[in-house]
């Protein structure tokens, strides 16, 4: 696959996870699929761990939206940096639902293999979300 083909992949999936078409998802990850570096302590590895957080995620901010700002490609893998945001109304990680809105960024590299992603990396700035989520103090 190519990268331009790689990036479109990309786009989708980040369009399955924000529309909640979490089947659709199936279709572009490898079965091997390794999201060790980035996964959610306690869930399952892969795109089942993967799946399993997103829901909670999606409890604490069902209006999450993430917006692509940058999308780069080389070779087999793909960097995006992204805007996420949402709104705490389900609580999350000890802080209750409290209506307070989070505007984060984030990064990701995927990494490719036969046109299917067999990798993931990601970081977001989780010290400003606790801060907005009034979580933690400034």
């Amino acid at each position: 696959m190519s990268v331009e083909e790689n990036k479109a992949t990309v786009r989708a999936v980040e369009e399955a996870w924000d529309s909640q078409d979490l089947d659709a998802l199936d279709q572009y990850f490898a079965g091997d699929f390794d999201n060790s570096q980035s996964g959610m302590p306690g869930l399952p590895g892969g795109l089942a761990g993967a799946k399993m957080a997103h829901q909670g995620v999606m409890q604490a901010f069902p209006d999450r939206k993430v917006e692509i700002s940058d999308i780069v490609g080389e070779g087999d893998e793909v960097f995006v940096r992204t805007r996420v945001t949402g709104t705490n109304q389900g609580g999350f990680l000890g802080t209750p639902a409290n209506g307070n809105p989070f505007d984060i960024a984030a990064v990701e590299t995927y990494r490719f293999r036969d046109g299917k992603i067999v990798q993931h990396w990601g970081m977001n700035d989780g010290m400003t979300l606790m801060m907005q989520l009034q979580a933690t103090s400034s």
